[in-house]
């Protein structure tokens, strides 16, 4: 009975392992397509698209795919657009427009204002009849307005309602959903967040590998700290730096160095404890490996050296004064600067 139950198990098991497979060769072509394209990719207009915006690439699901790939750290979300949309039916084909407060119509104009000084009246022009010799009649007290400035002045303007006859300074503004019909007040619109997604030195690593990177075999077992591998963070610093040279991305370093006493080995409750608490200071975005023995090295994209420093003391407070780390910050602004950051360690990872 257990061989049968092992030939009837095992479609299933391989056709799983297929759709794992097809969803993974299709992430990794969509990271090839990011390259292609430059290093990043960003949502263009499209009407019929589900929130206005659409990625030209090639693929299924393109979104959830760039959202899985952010999460994995293989690209980065950067802001591009906020999109306003039917809480209904998540459509963005709107119509915004103000209404009258009486009627709740649309059918709204907009006209001037005139005050009579004398009488107070404030009210539309088509409510001032027009004397033979040009002047308005106030339609309260019937008397003539001859000057403006003196017996009366022009207001800003507001909003006659065609269909009831109220006037508002301030009309209530609503939208109307072109898909569902329903109508909602602008306040209780909801919108979502679309993203231009940049390659990481992740990303990029894994393209040269023609495969997804192994947790195996780029991390260092630290429980759950994603700690890289010298090689492995050697491969994302080279990457930043062919940013910086094509982009002029900035970047900066967090160095993290240790006495080896404080620090025996990776793996031990005391590295792992340290460790985990340092990933934990830092931000989603930053990449922290291990560069020698007692010495990590933590990428901080896009960060200059006042904002560097600022995390550093930010690190520094939330691992508190017990910490084994000494830390220091290092601006990259050319290779000379990133020679000057790797090749000024001795083996042990202490500053010659």
């Amino acid at each position: 009975m257990s061989g049968i139950k092992a030939r009837v198990a095992e479609p299933e098991a391989s056709t799983t392992s297929h759709s794992d497979a097809t969803a993974e060769e299709r992430r990794l072509n969509l990271l090839r397509q990011i390259a292609v394209a430059g290093g990043s990719i960003s949502p263009q207009p499209e009407p019929y698209a589900g929130h206005g915006y659409a990625y030209v690439v090639q693929g299924d699901d393109i979104e959830r795919d760039l959202a899985i790939l952010a999460q994995r750290n293989y690209v980065e979300e950067r802001f591009f657009d906020r999109v306003t949309l039917c809480p209904k039916c998540d459509s963005h084909h709107l119509n915004v427009r103000e209404i009258c407060p009486g009627c709740r119509g649309a059918h709204l104009t907009k006209e001037g204002l005139l005050h009579h000084f004398r009488c107070g009246y404030v009210g539309i022009p088509s409510e001032f009849s027009p004397a033979a010799d040009g002047s308005y009649v106030c339609p309260k007290c019937n008397s003539q307005m001859h000057h403006l400035g003196i017996e009366f002045d022009r207001l800003g303007r507001s909003f006659l309602c065609r269909g009831c006859g109220i006037i508002s300074d301030n009309p209530p503004v609503e939208a109307i959903c072109l898909a569902c019909g329903g109508r909602t007040p602008a306040g209780d619109l909801i919108s979502t967040e679309v993203f231009t997604y940049v390659l990481t030195s992740r990303g990029a690593a894994a393209i040269r590998r023609g495969s997804f990177l192994d947790d195996k075999e780029e991390l260092v077992d630290v429980a759950d700290a994603p700690v890289y591998r010298r090689t492995v963070i050697l491969e994302f610093l080279e990457h930043e730096m062919k940013r910086l040279q094509h982009f002029n991305v900035v970047f900066s370093l967090l160095l993290a160095r240790c006495a080896p006493a404080d620090i025996d080995h990776v793996g031990d409750a005391a590295s792992v404890e340290w460790l985990n608490r340092l990933r934990d200071c830092l931000r989603d975005v930053d990449l922290l490996g291990q560069l020698a023995d007692a010495l990590y090295v933590v990428i901080l994209p896009q960060t200059k050296r006042r904002q560097a420093e600022a995390l550093r003391q930010r690190v520094a407070a939330g691992l508190g004064p017990q910490s084994p780390f000494t830390l220091y910050t290092v601006e990259i602004t050319g290779r000379r600067d990133l020679a000057q950051a790797l090749v000024g360690l001795d083996p042990r990872g202490a500053p010659r």
